[in-house]
């Protein structure tokens, strides 16, 4: 097998480390695409392999468009990119805002995977066979009636929640897996979800975090999978030839399919969800954008 370039958005621990490891033990190169580039270079002096380091704050739109220009520049080719980073503290009570002015989870966790991936899409088409991941989450099923609230995505005029910023903006990543996948229709360019599930967290990574928020963490960790578990189906998402036609689908653990719910999968609410993502951009999207009756 040619060796691929894969990019990792949060690889420097956990999950994204888990499967940046074995992305690399099958003899490819993996870019960590860190916020911390210190961590990310101890968790590459512990991978074997060929692993690149590069910074890039995904709540930052100068650091994304640093890290788009650099790899531009300096890749030869990117094969793979997987959307894994994402703010995840779900019992913060505050609202915190970006630099550029966004409600920091939703611009993190959506907003900027989907400029990040727009601003790599020349290089991820141009490979024999691109691949975009994205990352949703399991506990979505917990929230059986939440969607991405169209008015107010960003919690200027309602109160905030963080869990339900966070889980509304692994919604939208959902879906914007689905609106990729039809808009590289015609291409050999892929984009899937995984399906993230109740994975370990490493509590050492948050010495900032109450003994309380430890305390709940540690009682999920009883019932979760180890974060290597999860990364098995990362890897082959990234890499298994058999899934090479596979678009517009999520993938969980163990390695199969999993279906998307009826909110998430809807046309017209995918278009939605799109045009408020590229309207807040400020941009065009780098690929045509087809009506909602193509969806169907």
């Amino acid at each position: 097998m040619k060796s691929k370039t894969v990019i990792i958005t949060g690889a420097n621990s956990g999950i994204g480390k888990a499967a940046a490891r074995r992305i690399a033990a099958q003899g490819h190169r993996v870019v960590l695409a860190c916020r911390n580039p210190e961590r990310a270079l101890a968790a590459a002096h512990e991978i074997e392999g060929d692993c690149i380091v590069a910074r890039i704050d995904l709540s930052s739109r100068r650091s994304i468009q640093d890290f788009t220009d650099w790899a531009h520049r300096e890749l030869d080719g990117i094969d793979v990119l997987i959307n894994h980073a994402a703010d995840f503290d779900l019992y913060s009570g505050r609202r915190e805002m970006t630099p550029d002015g966004f409600e920091r989870i939703w611009f993190t966790n959506h907003l900027g995977p989907v400029l990040l991936t727009d601003r790599l899409l020349d290089m991820l088409v141009a490979a024999r066979q691109g691949r975009v991941l994205n990352v949703s989450s399991a506990g979505l099923f917990m929230h059986p009636f939440l969607t991405v609230n169209l008015k107010d995505p960003m919690f200027n005029h309602r109160p905030f929640s963080a869990a339900k910023a966070y889980y509304q903006s692994k919604l939208a990543q959902a879906m914007h897996a689905q609106w990729l996948a039809q808009q590289l229709s015609g291409t050999m360019t892929t984009a899937n979800c995984i399906c993230a599930g109740n994975v370990r967290i490493d509590l050492d990574r948050f010495p900032e975090l109450p003994q309380w928020k430890k305390n709940l963490y540690a009682i999920k960790a009883l019932f979760a999978i180890a974060p290597e578990q999860l990364a098995e189906t990362y890897a082959r998402a990234a890499l298994d030839l058999e899934v090479r036609n596979l678009t517009g689908k999520q993938l969980g653990y163990p390695f199969k399919e999993k279906p998307f719910s009826a909110y998430e999968k809807d046309p017209l609410c995918i278009e939605q969800v799109m045009n408020l993502t590229y309207r807040q951009l400020g941009i065009l999207p780098s690929i045509s954008f087809e009506p909602a009756e193509s969806l169907r």
